[in-house]
């Protein structure tokens, strides 16, 4: 089943961090903990496409490795709880759409409505302004209200219809 996704952008300006919530950057040691937090996240949701474990794996891969554009570690952020990582934010630069983009914004079912994907996508975009960067992109699946309500409070709008055709592969 081909899910419908809306390419949407933001103007980056400097934001409040929400919540108490601690994190930090992400390093690459955290590969298998952002691995097991997707196939986490996704399973079950409308972004679910029956991927395994291994398939999570290789697509954190294939963000460090730059297949998504050049990924920036120092506007990509997590959250710790206890052994497992509850939430990511995972940035990379998007030629297609001249901007950062990103890759993954991923919450644990459990650490869910706790204001963790909100604090870390503000912690993002304030990396990026202090970068240089003057906009965020990001991809979202039509139906996913969570997220696209998230994202609508933050100031995301829809891409124009000529830049969102040339990102039908994102």
């Amino acid at each position: 089943m081909t899910r419908r996704r809306t390419p949407m952008e933001a103007a980056l300006v400097r934001r409040a961090i929400s919540g108490s919530s601690v994190s930090r950057v992400v390093a690459p040691s955290d590969r298998e903990a952002l691995a097991i937090l997707l196939f986490a996240a996704y399973r079950g949701t409308i972004d679910d496409e029956g991927d395994s474990f291994a398939d999570a794996l290789v697509e954190i891969e294939k963000t460090f490795r730059g297949d998504y554009g050049r990924f920036l570690p120092e506007c990509s952020f997590v959250v710790e709880d206890d052994e497992f990582l509850a939430s990511a934010c995972l940035v990379t630069f998007f030629e297609p759409h001249a901007a950062p983009l990103v890759v993954f914004l991923m919450t644990r079912p459990e650490a869910k409505r706790r204001g963790l994907a909100r604090h870390l996508l503000e912690r993002s975009m304030n990396a990026l302004l202090d970068a240089g960067y003057e906009r965020l992109t990001l991809v979202v699946t039509d139906g996913n209200e969570p997220a696209q309500s998230l994202y609508r409070s933050l100031g995301f709008t829809p891409i124009e219809v000529a830049l969102a055709r040339s990102n039908d592969s994102a």
